[in-house]
This record gives C-alpha cells, structure tokens and sequence, in this order.
C-alpha cells in the first residue's frame, strides 16, 4: 500500500492543532497551511492503522466468524471540536485520529475479543484502555476501546502513532448509528453530548434498556420513561423520515478499491461514494480534505475516508452516512413491546 509519512515535527503539529482549535473558537476560517498539516499528520496513521486493523479482523473473526470490521480516518470538523473542547488535548498526541472497530453479536464476545488482542504477541504498546460497557459515558455510549501505539523497524517515522480499537455489539453500534444520524439531520453534535436536552435523554435512558435487552430481558410493557420521551419527541416518525430522505445513493464501484471517501448531505438527500485503489491513498486525502471543505457550509452535511473489506459491507459498518437506522428502530421496538 502507499505509506503516508509525517513531513511536520511533532512541535509544528502542535501548533497547528492549537490555530485551527483557535479558529474554530473564534469562528473564523482555518488556516491553509495549518490544515495540510493536520491532514498529512492524519494521513501518516493509515499504515498503522491498516496493520493494527488485520489484527483486530483477526481475533474478532475466531470469536465471531460475522463480525463486522471497519476503519477510518478522524474528519476534520471532529478533530478541531475536539481540540476545542479539551484544551489541554494536543494534536500530536490525540488517540484516536485512526480508528478500527469491530462490531460483534454479544457483550461475552466482546470481552473474548479484548482478550485476544491483549494476549498476541506484536510490538505495539498498549497505551489505554476504557471499558464503557461496565461504565458507560454519561451519554450512554458503550463499547470497549483499546489504544496501542504502534511500532515497527521498516518506516521509524511512523513509531508511536496511536491507533483507537473499538470493540461493540451490534445492540450497542445500532444505538451509536442512531446518535450520528439525528445529530446530522438536526444539525446538532449529539455524540458529543451537545444539541437538544430531550434528545440527549433519550439517548440515555434507551442506552439503559438497550443493555437490559443485551443482558436477556424480555419486555412485557414499554417502560413508561422511554414510552413519554419517545412520544414527545416523535422518534418513530423523525427516524424514518431520516432514511426515507437518504435513498439515493451514487457510487462509483471499484473492484480494486481500499479506501471509500463517503459525502453525506442531508439536505438534498444523497450519498456519494468514490473508491480508491490502495496506491492512491494520497490522492484519497486530498479529495476528502476537499470534501470536507465543501461539506463545512451545509447544515448536517458530512464527508468520511473509510476502509471495509467491500463496497457491499460499506452499509452495515458505517450505516449512519446512509441514514440506516432499521436496527435501532428494530431494538427500539423490542423494548417498547411493538
């Protein structure tokens, strides 16, 4: 594949990390040349983060032969609100500007997962460790993330990369998908715990009767907390009418393909997605920091660089860029006795 180097010291990333956190504070434009940093500099984790990612494929495949496996690169507009909000974060030092996941049927999978990656022998230094099953974000947001820093003898400049490992359940990544797609159509940061109180609620309590459904109980009344917010807010219809407005999907098909850059407008109702070989990832991140620039003035629009093993499976590892909630709806369902 095409490796991707650091062409800025560690200092100069720093720094360009701290102007574009400064911009985005005071809402003026980012800096040119602070954004080809910072886009190299994410860029430089996609060797890494393929390599750390055949590890996950790996150990999740012998627990759950139909895990579902997916990577991508941190979007822009996510890192700089992230600078921003944690001041004392640096660019050079953020955990999760590559990111893998796997997405498995059961919470014991999970924890089997976990506990293989753990025990392969590699040299990369696991840096950090979170379990948000046993203790969930205040958001409700649960999965398990592990980051290892990555070592290798053959490109040295890329050495203590960090790359973030997600591992979920399918109940737990239905529920994640369903945050991202209300938080585009509503032009608000849900994921972030920003935007609408009622929402963020919702979030929260369906997170608790979701991890209840996961652990095995059956629902014979809708529970009445759940049952009032779903009213209030009109989930059932605000949700499908998500996915009805994302039905129009223009792909250009790659038999070759690695690298999948996603736009998302919600407003219009589309969804594009050009593939790129593996010999043209540098093409592919300067097309989606232009992406990204195009997408930065309209109201939920988003633009993404993932990776997944088919075009095919593009849906079921990033369903919110298609506005795909069924699953949610489905679990959803489930506890309100539909």
């Amino acid at each position: 594949m095409a490796i991707v180097q650091p062409t800025s010291s560690k200092k100069a990333v720093m720094k360009a990390g701290k102007e574009l956190a400064d911009c985005y504070d005071q809402g003026c434009a980012l800096q040119e040349d602070s954004l080809d940093i910072l886009n190299n500099w994410r860029l430089s984790h996609s060797y890494p983060l393929e390599k750390l990612r055949a590890y996950l494929e790996q150990c999740a495949q012998e627990v759950d032969s139909k895990a579902l496996i997916a990577q991508r690169i941190k979007r822009v507009p996510s890192i700089v609100g992230k600078l921003n909000r944690f001041p004392s974060m640096r660019l050079d030092r953020m955990q999760d500007l590559g990111g893998c996941r796997a997405v498995v049927s059961s919470i014991n999978d999970v924890y089997k997962v976990v506990e293989k990656i753990k025990n392969t022998r590699f040299m990369h230094v696991l840096k950090n460790e979170k379990d948000y099953i046993k203790e969930p974000k205040a958001s409700g947001y649960r999965s398990y993330h592990l980051v290892y820093a990555f070592q290798n003898k053959k490109y040295e400049k890329l050495n203590g990369l960090q790359i973030e490992m997600q591992i979920r359940t399918a109940v737990q990544h239905s529920w994640a998908t369903a945050v991202e797609v209300v938080g585009a159509f509503t032009d608000q940061s849900l994921k972030s715990s920003q935007g609408n109180k009622r929402w963020l609620e919702f979030f929260k309590i369906s997170s608790n009767y979701f991890q209840e459904l996961e652990k095995g109980k059956r629902f014979r009344s809708a529970p009445e907390d759940l049952k009032v917010i779903c009213e209030e807010l009109n989930v059932n219809r605000f949700v499908q009418a998500c996915a009805v407005t994302a039905n129009h999907i223009d792909k250009e098909n790659n038999q070759w393909a690695s690298y999948f850059l996603m736009e998302m407008n919600p407003q219009e109702g589309y969804i594009h997605v050009t593939s790129y070989p593996t010999n043209m990832l540098k093409k592919a991140g300067e097309d989606y920091l232009e992406a990204e620039q195009r997408c930065k003035d309209i109201d939920g629009a988003e633009a993404a660089l993932v990776s997944t093993n088919n075009l095919n499976n593009l849906r079921n590892a990033y369903p919110n860029y298609f506005a795909d909630t069924r699953t949610f709806m489905n679990n959803l369902g489930r506890v309100l006795g539909n």
